[in-house]
Order: structure tokens, then C-alpha cells, then sequence
């Protein structure tokens, strides 16, 4: 008879050999599980705080964003900024608003396709958009990485005709009193020797009776008189006047002066048109202001061909009261819109060019400018 697996006795002690190697394992294994445990909790621990930092982060960039964002839809400046193919990609709340609707939907689109062009003309650089004409300061700079790579670029853009405006007001004001001061001395100087020359003229003239010498004499007094009147005219504008403050309907400035003007209007045959519905009443000299609206409208009335229209337009505008005069005439020259209000400057063959001088001052005494 043959049993396999040995005596009873070695059977258990086998058995509990496999039961001792049983319990240590199990206990390695319990310590493995421990660690991996801790390891565990350490890494969900690790975890939360990197994801915590994650979102602070995420948070942070987004309120940068943000802040960016709400930094440049306030500027005034037009920003826009490109890719490296020179396709727009955003631009601010004062590029939509100077450069026309094409720009909201520009994104994606290239930069000569947003409707807009951007030159020189002469040293000034001139942005022409939506029909209108700007003078600005532009400038287009990249944006470059840390690492050196070009992402794009930055396209941006400041209106300064308003400061063109003023820069160009100042600089004529400057001129005009430097003039006003000249011919004021010139006129003093002239003035004296021609009265006299005119009283002896008067002299001889009632000397000669009806002769033809007494001709002659009448037109030596008549020239020195159009001359007295253009030296008068050039003290009005040498010296500087004090305006006289009542309050004046604009309006009613206007209907003045085309009434004064109707026998002129008439025999040119010209024709007017009259827009002062709502224009506002303001603090003024109303004798020196209908002076200027005169001077103004005759210009407009030279110029008019017969049967041309001219429109008298007069609006409040913001704080101030602005009347505006436009005509059918030939225009004038680019070249000669600052000359114009300069003193004995004119494109009339007759002209003295005393009367947009005179009316330049009268409008800074009151404050105000005029303009082409």
C-alpha cells in the first residue's frame, strides 16, 4: 500500500509553513496598500492644490483679460490689432466708431479690405474714412513673444484735427496781430498827408467852377476818399474790438443781414436758402456779428454764378451757436484756406482783403473762430 503527501504530521507542517509565508506576504502586501494609500491621499492632496492654483490662475489671466479689454474700448485712440498675415483679429469701441461698420464684422479680414485709407499728404499723415477726412498720428508696431517670434501687430491711430484746428487758429491769430499792429502805424502815418491832400483838393475843385481842371480835381478827392475807406477799414481791423454783450437771436442776425443784402441778391439773381429753425439765442455784440455774417455772404454772393444757390444754415451745437454759409461758387484753392484770413490778401481783383481779416478778429473777441 503507497499514500502520497507524506505522514499526517508533514502534511501540517507544510500546511502551516504555506500559512506563515501566507501571513507575511498578506502583511508586505498590507504595508504596500498602506504606503499606496498615503501616496494616494498625498497626490489627491498635491492635486487639489494644483488645480486650486490652476483656477486662481485661470481667474487671474481672465480678469487681465478683462481689465485689457475694458482698457482699450475706453481709449480714444483707435487700436487695431493684426496677425502675422495682416488680418485683423480685434480693434477697439473708437475704431468702429471712426473707421465705419466694416471694422465690427472685420475680424479674420485683411487690413486694406476694412474700408479706410491711411496716407501722407505732405509732412501730415490723413486717414479718409467714412467720407470724412482726418488729421492723425499713426503708428504700427509689432507684438513680439518672449521668445522672439512676431504674433502680430498693432495698428494705432489719434485724431488731432481738433488740435490741428486750434495749432492752425493760433498761429493766424498770431499773425493778425502782428499785422494789426503794423498797419495801424502805417495808417497813422498816411492818414495825416492825405486830408490834407484832400482839402486842397475840395479847394481847387470849388475854385475851378465847371471847368474841366475841376473834373479832374473831383476825381483826386473821390480816389482819396476810397482810399480813406480802405484805411478806415484797416483800423477796424487793427484795432481790437470790444464787443458790446447783449443777448442776440441767431436767427434773427441772419434775416438782417439777407435784408440789407436783398437789392445785391436780387441783381445778381442769385437764390437763398434759409435753415435757422432751432437756432439758439447767445451773448453777443449783434452790430459786429451782422458785420460778419455781411462780409461772409457777400463773398458767397461774388462767387454764386447767376441763379446759384446759397445756403444760410444756423444750429446750436453742444455749448455754442454755429451758422454756416455755403455757395455754388468755383470753391477755394487748398493752398490758399489759411491765406485767406490773413490781412490784404485776396482773390478778387478789386479785393482789399480787409473783410475775412476783419471778421476773424471780430469772431475772437466774441470767443468763437470761423473756418473753411
Amino acid at each position: 500500500m503507497h499514500t502520497n503527501g507524506g505522514s499526517p504530521a508533514e502534511r501540517i507542517r507544510r500546511l502551516d509553513e504555506a500559512f506563515s509565508s501566507f501571513t507575511v506576504a498578506s502583511g508586505a502586501l498590507e504595508q504596500y496598500y498602506g504606503k499606496l494609500q498615503e501616496t494616494v491621499r498625498h497626490l489627491t492632496v498635491e492635486l487639489g492644490e494644483r488645480n486650486a492654483q490652476l483656477k486662481a490662475a485661470l481667474a487671474e489671466a481672465e480678469t487681465a483679460k478683462d481689465n485689457l479689454r475694458c482698457v482699450l474700448q475706453s481709449m480714444d485712440e483707435v487700436v487695431v490689432v493684426l496677425d502675422p498675415d495682416g488680418n485683423m483679429t480685434m480693434a477697439n469701441r473708437a475704431a468702429t466708431e471712426m473707421l465705419g461698420p466694416a471694422v465690427a464684422d472685420g475680424v479674420g479680414k485683411p487690413l486694406e479690405s476694412l474700408g479706410f485709407s491711411l496716407g501722407k499728404c505732405g509732412a501730415a499723415t490723413v486717414l479718409v474714412a467714412n467720407g470724412k477726412r482726418y488729421d492723425v498720428i499713426a503708428s504700427r508696431s509689432n507684438v513680439v513673444d518672449p521668445s522672439g517670434v512676431v504674433r502680430g501687430s498693432v495698428l494705432l491711430v489719434r485724431d488731432v484735427t481738433k488740435m490741428k484746428e486750434l495749432e492752425s487758429q493760433f498761429e493766424r491769430n498770431r499773425r493778425l496781430i502782428r499785422m494789426g499792429e503794423m498797419a495801424a502805424k502805417i495808417v497813422h502815418e498816411i492818414r495825416n498827408p492825405l486830408c490834407s491832400i484832400e482839402l486842397y483838393a475840395t479847394m481847387l475843385e470849388s475854385g475851378l467852377g465847371d471847368s474841366e481842371e475841376a473834373k479832374l480835381a473831383r476825381g483826386i478827392s473821390s480816389g482819396i476818399r476810397s482810399l480813406n475807406n480802405i484805411l478806415t477799414n484797416m483800423l477796424l481791423f487793427a484795432k481790437r474790438q470790444k464787443p458790446t454783450l447783449t443777448r442776440v437771436d441767431t436767427a434773427g442776425i441772419v434775416d438782417e443781414a439777407l435784408f440789407l443784402l436783398e437789392p445785391m441778391i436780387g441783381s445778381r439773381g442769385v437764390r437763398i436758402e434759409k435753415c435757422v429753425t432751432g437756432a439758439p439765442c447767445l451773448d453777443g455784440d449783434p452790430e459786429l456779428l451782422k458785420q460778419v455774417l455781411l462780409n461772409v455772404l457777400l463773398n458767397a454772393i461774388h462767387a454764386t454764378p447767376a441763379e446759384g444757390r446759397i445756403r444760410v444754415a444756423a444750429r446750436g451745437e453742444d455749448d455754442a451757436a454755429v451758422i454756416e454759409v455755403s455757395d455754388e461758387g468755383e470753391g477755394i484753392r487748398e493752398e490758399d484756406r489759411e491765406r485767406i484770413f490773413d490781412p490784404f490778401f485776396s482773390t478778387k481783383v478789386k479785393g482789399t482783403g480787409l473783410g475775412l481779416a476783419i471778421t476773424s478778429r471780430i469772431m475772437e473777441a466774441h470767443g468763437g473762430f470761423i473756418r473753411v
